[in-house]
């Protein structure tokens, strides 16, 4: 290892490997910088594994632990129509199991204008049609008042049909929002069609149009109105539920009782809609969580149990150099093992984590622990592992599905034993996660931030950059030293050959 950038050409008159023996001597002076040097990679890697953690148990608490806590993965129902092409309905996650009546009697409605049959060629302009079949014969304009936002839009003959079409469709008001608008003209029926994108009563089209520049109008109305002012209204939808009449649904798309409704065509009569509960899909979505939980409790476990290989340190770049690619990966997987064996942070919470699966919640029900639903360890080998008894979860999702989502997802104090599971194991990775951060920061960060850890690196940093120099100037030291010493020896061989000059050669 070299710490001086000098070139110097050494042992000329001693005839010694000056540069082999200074090598040798600051690889004993560099015994401290090396130790340092495989800290600091040590901690590197350190703060590699808890980052790597922080972001595991983030991505395990916002999905899969957010997920359990919703009302949907335990209120999961089977819903059916007896008059499904007329009312389809799903559920919600307030959804209550029962049998409605529902008589579809109107369905809501956009405003909409349908214009006579006239044939218009999309690829000619509109001053170029046929004399009398919607022939423009000069520009004109289309003011439109659209649920009280005014546009006027300028047609000219030289438009073709499509080019009108894109103008309305690209209509916007004074804040250049759009106006909702649709129009389409079908030349194999015809027609020209103008309609708002929203439905109910309270949407408005009044259209109008300077109609003494064209001879006709491909525009004009079969409700027999002036093409020089239109207007036309949608509908509000008109359903009768289970008795009641509802005239205030101003789209075909409406939640009743927790139960989401689409309104496709009117009933013949009142269609039977069935909600039933669901209970595959929650003991899916409650085997699903375990599964996920176990998989994290098995991880963090090997975490905090990997053996320690104390005599694999972390290799200098001079120890590299010397090895194959392969054989440096294997050296570094025994080096890297056991980092966070017997962690404090990561063994507190799995501590916290099995705590909380055999904990009872005051939920107002007998079903008011994991076990009690038939989730429980077997042995203590398990390290806590969780079992699902699928029979005796699906008696207790039958008996009473509110105690079992109660059980998981409710609110409350943890020192009460009012707060669910979910909402302990996401304060408990929540606290981990902040401990993680104070440790060694976030993925994404600069290693060097104001963590435990990155303070700590900072330190080692400055400590090496210290020792380098100190070992720069032992190494000059080395070879000023040896050059001295080749300097006097240099003298005595000169002297030497001079007297044996003098004395003939017989020294």
């Amino acid at each position: 290892m070299n710490y001086s950038s000098i070139t110097r050409l050494t042992g000329f008159a001693s005839g010694m490997d000056t540069d082999s023996i200074v090598k040798k001597l600051m690889s004993a002076e560099s015994i401290s910088l090396n130790k340092l040097k495989q800290n600091q990679q040590k901690q590197t890697w350190l703060s590699d594994t808890y980052r790597q953690w922080n972001a595991d148990l983030l991505a395990f608490r916002s999905n899969t632990v957010l997920n359990m806590g919703l009302s949907k993965s335990y209120n999961t129902f089977d819903v059916t129509s007896s008059q499904e092409h007329s009312v389809s309905a799903t559920s919600s996650g307030t959804s209550l199991a029962g049998t409605y009546s529902v008589e579809v009697k109107q369905l809501a409605s956009s405003a909409t204008f349908t214009g006579e049959k006239v044939y218009l060629d999309p690829t000619k302009s509109l001053g170029n049609t046929v004399q009398g079949a919607g022939q423009l014969t000069a520009d004109t304009s289309i003011v439109m008042n659209v649920n009280n936002e005014t546009v006027t839009l300028d047609i000219k003959t030289t438009d073709t049909i499509n080019d009108v079409v894109g103008k309305i469709n690209g209509a916007k008001d004074s804040t250049g929002k759009s106006l909702g608008l649709q129009a389409f003209y079908d030349p194999t029926l015809q027609q020209f069609t103008l309609k708002t994108k929203e439905t109910g009563e309270t949407t408005k089209i009044d259209l109008g149009m300077n109609t003494s520049a064209a001879s006709q109008s491909f525009l004009s109305n079969t409700l027999g109105q002036d093409t020089s002012n239109l207007v036309a209204t949608g509908q509000n939808a008109n359903v009768i539920f289970n008795g009641n009449e509802i005239t205030t649904l101003t789209s075909n798309h409406a939640t009743i009782m927790g139960i989401n409704f689409s309104f496709k065509s009117p009933t013949i009569g009142a269609s039977t809609v069935t909600v039933s509960q669901n209970t595959d899909g929650v003991v899916k979505n409650i085997k699903d969580f375990v599964d996920q939980y176990n998989g994290l409790l098995e991880k963090i476990n090997k975490a905090v149990s990997d053996p320690v290989y104390r005599d694999y340190l972390p290799l200098l770049e001079e120890q590299k150099s010397e090895m194959s690619e392969k054989q440096i990966e294997m050296w570094e997987e025994k080096a890297k093992s056991g980092l966070l064996r017997s962690d404090s942070i990561l063994s507190g919470l799995v501590t916290k984590m099995r705590s909380t699966m055999t904990s009872i919640i005051d939920n107002g029900s007998s079903y008011n622990s994991l076990s009690s639903i038939g989730i429980s360890s077997r042995s203590y080998q398990d390290k806590g592992k969780l079992y699902v008894d699928e029979t005796k979860l699906r008696e207790a999702i039958q008996a009473d599905p509110d105690a079992v989502e109660k059980l998981f997802s409710q609110l409350g104090d943890p020192s009460k034993g009012t707060s669910g599971v979910i909402n302990q194991i996401s304060e408990t990775l929540q606290d981990g996660i902040k401990e993680l951060t104070n440790k060694a920061g976030y993925t994404g960060n600069n290693q060097y931030d104001q963590s435990i850890i990155g303070k700590l690196l900072s330190n080692t940093q400055t400590d090496i950059a210290r020792q380098t120099v100190k070992l720069q100037s032992k190494e000059e030291q080395y070879y000023r030293q040896f050059a001295a010493m080749e300097q006097a020896m240099s003298r005595l061989n000169s002297q030497s050959s001079w007297l044996s000059q003098q004395m003939g050669g017989r020294m």
